[in-house]
Formats: structure tokens, C-alpha cells, sequence
């Protein structure tokens, strides 16, 4: 069991893929921690998935709607074994949080003893039951779609992003940063 590891959890733009998009690779390459502390996927973690191909946005917005739905019937709970089993790797994890992964995230019951071991950096957070963890939301006051949310209404820290550009973002990448001292030296 790894003593650390960060971790993406957002939507699926393409259900047929889990793999991290450009954006997202270059966000972790960029975080201060060892190689094998980064996972390489994102939601729902089946590396026998197809590769990511660039998704339009308004493909992208449908497909999230969907999900955003189909989060709400139990058969969502399937799941949830995949997600306990990424998270069960390590002894702490930092889960990168983005658009309605916090959602996500909340809506699966993890055990407490699991939600115990999370930090969330939630960015750009569209959700209507975030998990019971330590959460640190930020959002923009330009994003609409996340302050059409009270998650994102009531946000920690403000920057200054479009809903799509938060890891392009400096003052992101920097309180992301802060954050995974702080989580990962406990």
C-alpha cells in the first residue's frame, strides 16, 4: 500500500474512456510528488477502457448531463467497488475533484474509515451531495455552471477561470500545491 497518492475524479466526457485528457496529465506532472503516487486514471479506473480523444463541449455537456442523472438511481452503485478499490491503494489520498466528481464522490456512501483517509480539491465543484470529507471547494465567479450550485456559490477561495481552464490556472495549480503538503505530510 502506497503511504500516498493523488488521484482525478470527474465526469466522463467519452464513457468509453478513462484516461486522463492532455490537461489533466500535464496538472499531475506538474504536482511535487513521486511517479508512482499519481494515478494514471481517472473515473471509473478500468485500464481496459479506450484511449482519451478530444470530446466537443457540447457532446461533452450531454454526456455529463446523463451521468449527472443516471447518478441518482442505484444502479449507480455499481460503481463504487472500483472507486473503493483505487482509493483502498494508499493510506491517504488527494482526490482531484473536478466539475461533478465532488457529486460523484458524495454519491457513492463510501465507508467513514474511507472518507476518513480523503482530502478533495474541488474545483470548479458542481454538486448537490458532496461527501462527508475534508473539502477544500475553489471556484470562479466567471464559472456559471458551478455557481448555479451550491457548491460552487459557497466556494473557499475564488480564482479566476472558465468552468473548462481551472488546471490551466496558476493560482490553481499553486493552492492544489499547498494543499498536497499539507495532506500528505499528516
Amino acid at each position: 500500500m502506497l503511504p500516498f497518492q493523488v488521484v482525478f475524479l470527474t465526469g466522463q466526457s467519452d464513457p468509453r474512456s478513462c484516461d486522463l485528457s492532455p490537461a489533466q496529465c500535464a496538472f499531475l506532472d506538474a504536482l511535487p510528488v513521486p511517479d508512482e503516487a499519481k494515478a494514471p486514471l481517472n473515473f471509473p479506473y478500468d485500464a481496459a477502457m479506450r484511449p482519451w480523444r478530444k470530446v466537443p463541449l457540447w457532446l461533452a455537456s450531454v454526456r455529463h448531463g446523463r451521468l449527472f442523472l443516471a447518478m441518482r438511481r442505484p444502479a449507480f452503485s455499481e460503481h463504487r467497488d472500483a472507486v473503493i478499490a483505487q482509493l483502498d491503494r494508499a493510506d491517504r489520498t488527494l482526490v482531484l475533484a473536478g466539475s461533478i466528481g465532488l457529486d460523484l464522490l458524495g454519491r457513492l456512501d463510501l465507508p467513514p474509515e474511507l472518507l476518513d483517509r480523503l482530502s478533495v480539491f474541488a474545483y470548479g465543484p458542481v454538486a448537490t451531495r458532496p461527501p462527508a470529507c475534508e473539502t477544500l471547494r475553489v471556484c470562479s465567479r466567471q464559472d456559471w455552471v458551478a455557481r448555479c450550485f451550491r457548491s460552487g456559490r459557497r466556494a473557499d477561495v475564488y480564482v479566476d477561470s472558465g468552468h473548462l481552464d481551472y488546471l490551466e490556472n496558476p493560482e490553481v495549480a499553486r493552492l492544489c500545491r499547498d494543499l498536497l503538503t499539507e495532506v500528505s505530510t499528516r
